[in-house]
């Protein structure tokens, strides 16, 4: 059987009309009518075919929300805020993982496209986004979040990384630390160099000379990066009193590479991360770290693509939103002994 809003109307014992009015959650309909023809659609199995309403509507209820890798993990916090305010909004989140790679980006904004989605959400693979921006070639709204947010992009929510690394040294220099190295990988990234930047602020103004250990693109990320760096400053025998790193993998690196040469952290070393992924907070690795707001990141980032849809083609407004880090004291970090003091 075919079931269509006519047959459901018949069966209602109300007009078409009144079955469009209901399913499209319209007020000018009494509350018992509409429970009735929803029931009516349970029971017969009946869904509207939203393809053929949003040929109608020339718009959809879709945002299409675009990550390179559903397995790193920030994303997953995020992706919780950016499906609440989507769902609160009335719209439905359409996920697509892009696997690091330009050529999937651009065809996942191609299907968006063709599916009628109003906006999209795009956590890029890369620093340029033009091939994006050429796909859409603004018919529809693009915010863009995560680390490869640049000023190049006109739609964006960020993190002030500056601030992220200056609540860190003021941390570790409040401890007493004045021999702080920094461990930063991939600071092609306008985000890896605003927290580089913030470290060099933030120790110059104390008076601290920066120590900087750090590698562009092309060479190993996250923790094989902190690894690598944390084995040669073990090796150099000339090893700083506390380390923060640009990200919390590149930390992990540097917690591996410590047990492997018995550094003992924050006995010997401490250190602090920066993102507060979802395994900083295990009993074994306390990670004490620069905390993103990471739910946050994704209200707002559907709150601007709201706005700027509302504005439609006639907007020109840029819609940025920085949101504010906050510092995580947990069990890497320690007051700073002078070992000549302590043995004397």
């Amino acid at each position: 059987m075919n079931v269509t809003i006519k047959t459901i109307a018949k069966l209602a014992g109300v007009s078409p009309a009144a079955v469009s009015k209901a399913l499209n959650g319209r007020t000018d309909i009494g509350e018992e009518t509409r429970a009735r023809i929803m029931e009516i659609c349970g029971e017969v199995g009946y869904t509207p075919n939203q393809a053929a309403r949003s040929l109608v509507k020339k718009a959809s209820s879709m945002l299409g929300l675009l990550i390179p890798d559903i397995s790193t993990p920030i994303y997953p916090e995020i992706f919780k805020g950016l499906d609440a305010e989507a769902k609160r909004r009335g719209f439905n989140l359409f996920l697509c993982d892009t696997n690091r790679k330009a050529d999937f980006e651009k065809d996942y904004v191609r299907i968006l496209m063709e599916h009628r989605a109003c906006g999209i959400i795009v956590a890029p693979v890369g620093n340029d986004v033009g091939h994006i921006l050429d796909q859409v070639r603004g018919s529809i709204p693009i915010i863009f979040i995560g680390g490869k947010v640049n000023d190049e992009m006109d739609n964006y929510v960020a993190t002030d990384n500056r601030l992220g690394s200056q609540l860190a040294i003021e941390h570790l220099a409040s401890l007493g630390h004045v021999d702080i190295a920094m461990i930063c990988d991939n600071y092609g990234t306008k985000t890896k160099q605003d927290r580089l930047a913030g470290y060099e602020a933030a120790m110059s103004s104390r008076g601290l000379e920066p120590r900087i250990i750090a590698a562009g693109s092309g060479h190993p990320e996250g923790m094989g990066y902190g690894h690598l760096s944390m084995l040669a400053l073990a090796d150099e025998k000339r090893l700083p009193s506390a380390i923060y790193t640009s990200s919390d993998m590149v930390a992990l690196g540097v917690m591996k590479a410590a047990a492997e040469r018995g550094i003992k952290i924050p006995a010997d070393l401490s250190l602090v991360g920066y993102d507060d992924i979802m395994f900083a907070s295990l009993p074994s690795i306390m990670l004490t770290t620069i905390a993103q707001p990471r739910y946050e990141i994704g209200v707002q980032a559907v709150e601007l693509l709201c706005r700027a849809m509302k504005e439609g083609e006639s907007g020109r407004e840029k819609h940025r939103a920085t949101v504010l880090p906050h510092l995580v004291v947990r069990s890497t970090t320690a007051r700073y002994v002078d070992p000549a003091k302590e043995y004397a």
